[in-house]
């Protein structure tokens, strides 16, 4: 394959490592504000780059070069940049006010669709991030079972909260390890996690029933709740592992959180619960729900939600926050689940990823690289190792370098991508897919 993708400013996709001169011009200044030259741990990228604006498919940085967005703001844009009906929804209400921090009518209208859509939510609380959705779930959980213990997923992530930011990472793991269950007590992510935190989280390793088994077995009356993703980043659940966690949680009493930042509406409107098939007691939502706006939320039957937040309670759960039911966000997500309920919008997300799917396999084939894809739906993720991937463990193996050296090489081709995972949009085209593919093999060719 050939690059035919060009720049508006006539550069090749290929010249994106060179650093412009207003990009030039903002390094120092990044420097002097941010300790890290970051905004956000997650950017890992090989050299500077300052994002202005966005559209379609397409973003673009502060020196007009254009590149394939793959990223969409962590997975946030399902429909892409600046979708019209939404961008228009968002006009319309930032005109009647942004933020009031009170009870508004687009609120009103993103929980309704939210409620119509997911098979386990009957009411709904909003949060700001899917960060905050995780906090007041876990908090939820507790005061609802009257228990400390949470249980987690080694390599799971949900947020940066000291509760879980534990077994994320696997620092200081190596590929031999992969061979080896993952203790009860956690590895911390980072320091600044007391001990008192980590002694209340338990782990263990996905795909793994028998282990989570042996461990409700030993302290089910504690466990207040298990928060896992029901796609662990891009491992797949094993057939019947869902329904299997359902029945020892609902068997122990536990509450059963999806975390669904990543999958709620992007593997169709009920999320990974109706493709799966499993129901839990929580469900925790963020990313499409807010358009590319802060937003999260926390779900779940009436009679959860009643019990926690009812106007009778005498002590009902605290959840609050001045932006909490934003307007703006509300009003961009509410647009954003009417655009998806349209009739054909899945089928293109899905034929959409499943072409870049096939595309980077014939790639990997092609190039003898240790690789695999995975994926499903309106997302792709590579992993450099010839290990199948159930759990976390198993990702040990993976060619760190190499995978580094992949995704540093896309973005020298004109891919903004991160983490080696990727999404498609309802604006992303098969051209546009099949230029990924082409950019990627450039990219290989150049390990």
């Amino acid at each position: 394959m050939t690059s035919t993708l060009g720049t508006k400013t006539g550069q090749t996709a290929a010249d994106t490592s060179a650093t412009g001169e207003r990009t030039s011009g903002l390094v120092p200044r990044i420097a002097a504000v941010f300790p890290d030259a970051r905004l956000t741990a997650a950017d890992t990228r090989p050299f500077q780059v300052v994002m202005a604006r966005g559209q379609g498919d397409r973003i673009f940085d502060v020196d007009g070069r254009e590149y394939l967005d793959f990223h969409l703001s962590s997975g946030a844009l399902v429909l892409g940049h600046a979708y019209p009906e939404v961008l228009a929804a968002i006009e319309t209400q930032v005109r009647r006010g942004g933020n009031f921090g009170a009870m508004n009518e687009s609120a009103v209208m993103l929980a309704e669709r939210i409620v119509a859509a997911i098979p386990s939510v009957e009411m709904v609380k909003f949060a700001v991030s899917g960060t905050e959705a995780t906090l007041h779930a876990i908090r939820m959980a507790r005061a609802y079972t009257g228990r400390d213990l949470i249980l987690r997923f080694e390599g799971a992530y949900h947020g940066h909260l000291d509760m879980v930011s534990l077994s994320n990472k696997l620092g200081g793991l190596t590929a031999e390890d992969r061979h080896r269950r993952p203790a009860l007590n956690p590895i911390p992510d980072c320091p600044g996690i007391p001990k008192a935190i980590q002694d209340l989280c338990l782990i263990a390793s996905f795909n793994d029933i028998e282990g989570l088994d042996a461990i409700f077995a030993e302290h089910g009356s504690r466990i207040a709740c298990v928060i896992m993703e029901p796609l662990q980043r891009f491992i797949e659940p094993d057939p019947g592992y869902l329904s299997a966690v359902r029945r020892v949680t609902s068997k122990h009493g536990a509450l059963l959180i999806f975390d669904e930042m990543v999958t709620g509406f992007r593997f169709g409107l009920g999320g990974a619960q109706e493709h799966y098939g499993v129901r839990p007691d929580l469900t925790t939502l963020g990313k499409i729900i807010g358009a590319g706006y802060p937003n999260g939320a926390i779900g779940g039957s009436s009679a959860i939600m009643k019990a926690l937040f009812g106007r009778d309670r005498k002590h009902p759960v605290y959840l609050a926050g001045t932006f909490a039911g934003h307007a703006v966000a509300a009003a961009g997500g509410a647009a954003t689940l009417d655009v998806l309920g349209r009739q054909g919008s899945y089928v293109k997300l899905f034929e959409l990823g499943e072409r870049a799917r096939a595309g980077l396999r014939r790639v990997i084939e092609h190039s003898r690289v240790p690789a695999r894809v995975y994926g499903v739906g309106p997302m792709f993720h590579i992993a450099f190792t010839d290990v199948v991937v159930r759990n976390a463990r198993d990702n040990l193996a993976e060619d760190r370098t190499m995978r580094k050296r992949a995704w540093d090489g896309l973005l020298k081709h004109g891919v903004h991508i991160t983490g080696g995972r990727g999404f498609v949009s309802l604006q992303h085209s098969t051209n546009t897919v099949d230029e990924l593919i082409a950019r990627f093999e450039a990219a290989v060719h150049e390990i």
